[in-house]
């Protein structure tokens, strides 16, 4: 079986530590972010035409990647594709990690409210992790809020990754809940290594 030649996306910094565990990595595989530079991860959510999730499903046709510790980076504002579809894809391919990537999280102001207003916003990420968890996938959620967090670790989350413009005092209330997950706190690397 040949699978996609991209390399996923590290995420190497741990903040929250689990008592009595090794600290751990985990890759998102998000086959859009091939070719960009870390900065330019963010802005992918604003880019539905980019089609996130059909460069994830065509890249995953003939299997998923095989590395510990994997998440597929699944948009959850895809207008064009439901997230039972997305999900059955992904389990058929051998996937069994995903993570709300890229997420709206990076947003926020006036275009985050309109995101809201029509349907496109963290609840919809909420929702697509919910299924998730339903369907047995261990998943990661990336959050910018107190109480997106509460309801990630309420429906089952793995763990959680804190947006990037996340501030001290939310990292602190984040690595508190982060203690409640199997994996912990997680942060979106500000640089990764394009070597």
């Amino acid at each position: 079986m040949h699978s996609s030649s991209l390399r996923p996306v590290d995420i190497v910094t741990r903040l929250a530590a689990i008592p009595h565990r090794e600290p751990q990595a985990v890759s998102i595989f998000c086959p859009s972010c091939d070719g960009l530079a870390s900065s330019a991860y963010d802005s992918l959510v604003l880019l539905p035409v980019h089609d996130a999730n059909g460069r994830l499903l065509a890249e995953i046709t003939n299997g998923f990647p095989r590395v510990d510790q994997i998440f597929a980076g699944v948009l959850a504002l895809d207008p064009f594709r439901r997230h039972v579809d997305i999900l059955k894809a992904l389990e058929t391919a051998g996937c069994t990690g995903v993570v709300n990537f890229p997420s709206v999280t990076a947003i926020d102001g006036e275009m985050r409210v309109g995101l809201e207003d029509f349907g496109y916003g963290a609840a919809t990420e909420i929702n697509l992790l919910r299924a998730a968890v339903a369907n047995r996938f261990s998943a990661l959620a990336v959050v910018d809020s107190f109480g997106m967090a509460q309801e990630a670790v309420a429906i089952g989350v793995s763990g959680l990754i804190a947006a990037r413009h996340a501030t001290d005092a939310m990292l602190a209330e984040l690595t508190e809940l982060a203690h409640e997950t199997t994996l912990g706190l997680f942060r979106l690397p500000d640089a990764i290594d394009e070597t």
